[in-house]
């Protein structure tokens, strides 16, 4: 194999995966700040177990529509290995990758897993800001 191609190889493989590294620092992470529920907006909580694949893919469904909410719904994770996120799933019965979604006064309105489609997670969430009065 010649110089240049070795060199247009290595140079690929580095714009890719700088590219690839780029696309995933625009994604904000989901605040475990559990003391902004009931504060006047409602919340998507996820039970979020970091070694479990369930929370994770949960998260990355999550995170696919979560620009189109945020102004309305506050997205948050319950960590698992924090005491104070398991306090909280344990006061929900939630295990990882489920979510509760919350009033804005802190009230549960539903409880249950993240649709694998996403167009049945905003079709949820929706219907979930409706029944919170939003």
């Amino acid at each position: 194999m010649t110089k240049p191609i070795k060199f247009a190889i290595v140079f690929f493989i580095f714009a890719a995966s700088g590219l690839f590294l780029w696309s995933q620092l625009a994604i904000k992470p989901l605040s475990t700040d559990l003391t902004l529920i009931g504060q006047g907006k409602p919340a998507l909580v996820l039970a979020y177990e970091n070694f479990a694949p369930s929370g994770i893919e949960a998260m990355e469904r999550i995170n696919r529509v979560r620009s189109d909410y945020e102004t309305s719904i506050k997205f948050l994770v319950a960590d698992m290995g924090t005491p104070q996120g398991q306090a909280f799933t344990e006061q929900y019965e939630l295990l990882d990758g489920m979510v509760i979604f919350l009033s804005a006064d802190g009230q549960p309105v539903s409880i249950g897993t993240v649709p694998v489609n996403e167009s049945e997670l905003r079709r949820r969430l929706d219907k979930d800001l409706g029944r919170a009065g939003i």
